[in-house]
């Protein structure tokens, strides 16, 4: 039996985990109790589920706009950076110089710092309130590959032009899992680009991501008889992933409209509870399904946990940094020298299936519990 949306708690939280999609589901089950074999056997049974995981890399091509081909399937997200990173690295000049940021997802910033230990050139953008200054620019300019995210996964933000300062020959791999969802991501399908998808964020459960190859990565792989791709991908996983995207690419662009408009909804309904909110990132860069909001005086972790005990769902930072942090990284990073921003920073996260109920709820309760909360 499926869980239904009446039977969660207030959910907030769509840029941590997207709830599984009932068409998803429904998808899985029937290829898992009819096309159950491995699909590298040469039997009946394993024709039919390479011919569906062939229909899913189909599926999730279409979606991104490019070549079967360029899809390769694996385990998460942060899976699929990891592969992008490193064959980019592998194409980028030895002396190059690899351009990231303090406001990367903890995945990329790792893999950035292990290029940095291995003796590779390292330049940290500053980003202030998510948008590149003159610096970064420069920077960008000089880059030899970019590791960078194309919605930020805290401040919702993207970093709208400012792509376009790197240079035509450098590498780019672009965490895209945040706006996968929302965006079509067709412009950038070109031979120096890999970017990453998170199933999560599209409605498959948690285990499956995809990155986008440039085709020379392919035929290279394929001649070399190096598969970027394990022999046994997790496909019945992909399978759900390729059904999400079916599903997503017929209602994205309305979808994505209605979400911004609950986005400024639930932003209005804070603002009135408390005049002195904060709304972090630059509001002409978000890309409005994602709000950073710091509650001046109340310290977030603490009012997350009161929040959840009221049966609403929200984050500040990263879902796999939530436990650990007490601020928000990333805000801090957006804004150095304003420490009180990160300590009260809360991410509120909607989609187009958020009810104008859930909003009411959310004001209701933050009206409530708000004043009860303020360390100053």
């Amino acid at each position: 039996m499926y869980v239904t949306k009446s039977q969660i708690p207030t959910y907030l939280d769509y840029a941590s985990l997207v709830p599984p999609s009932v068409a998803v589901l429904d998808r899985m089950r029937e290829i898992a109790l009819g096309s159950w074999g491995p699909p590298g056997a040469l039997h009946s049974i394993g024709w039919r589920a390479r011919y569906a995981l062939d229909t899913a890399r189909q599926q999730v091509a279409t979606y991104l706009g490019t070549a079967p081909f360029n899809v390769v399937f694996t385990d998460s997200g942060r899976a699929s950076l990891a592969l992008g990173f490193a064959r980019a690295l592998s194409r980028m000049s030895e002396g190059g110089t690899i351009v990231s940021s303090r406001l990367e997802h903890p995945s990329v910033q790792r893999l950035v710092e292990g290029a940095a230990r291995a003796g590779r050139s390292v330049r940290w953008l500053a980003l202030p309130g998510g948008a590149a200054n003159p610096d970064d620019r420069s920077a960008l300019r000089t880059a030899g590959l970019v590791a960078l995210s194309l919605c930020n996964h805290e401040l919702g933000t993207s970093l709208g032009d400012a792509l376009e300062e790197v240079p035509k020959d450098a590498q780019r791999v672009l965490d895209a899992v945040q706006a996968a969802p929302w965006i079509p991501l067709d412009a950038y399908n070109d031979d120096r680009t890999f970017y990453a998808i998170s199933g999560a964020k599209l409605g498959t459960p948690m285990g499956i991501g995809a990155l986008r190859v440039p085709s020379e990565i392919f035929y290279r792989a394929r001649e070399s008889d190096q598969p970027l791709e394990s022999e046994s991908p997790p496909w019945l996983m992909a399978v759900g992933l390729g059904a999400a995207c079916k599903v997503r690419g017929e209602i994205r662009a309305s979808a994505f409209a209605q979400a911004k408009e609950k986005a400024l909804a639930l932003a209005r309904a804070l603002q009135e509870v408390e005049p002195k909110m904060i709304l972090n990132g630059e509001e002409s860069l978000r890309l409005g399904t994602i709000l950073n909001v710091s509650f001046p005086g109340v310290r977030a972790k603490s009012l997350i946990q009161m929040l959840s005990m009221e049966g609403i769902a929200i984050s500040h930072t990263a879902a796999c940094q939530a436990v650990r942090e007490e601020v928000s990284p990333v805000v801090h990073a957006a804004y150095p020298k304003e420490p009180e921003r990160a300590a009260s920073a809360t991410r509120w996260s909607v989609s187009e299936s958020t009810t104008d109920e859930e909003i009411a709820c959310a004001r209701e309760v933050i009206e409530r519990i708000l004043p009860r909360h303020r360390w100053v």
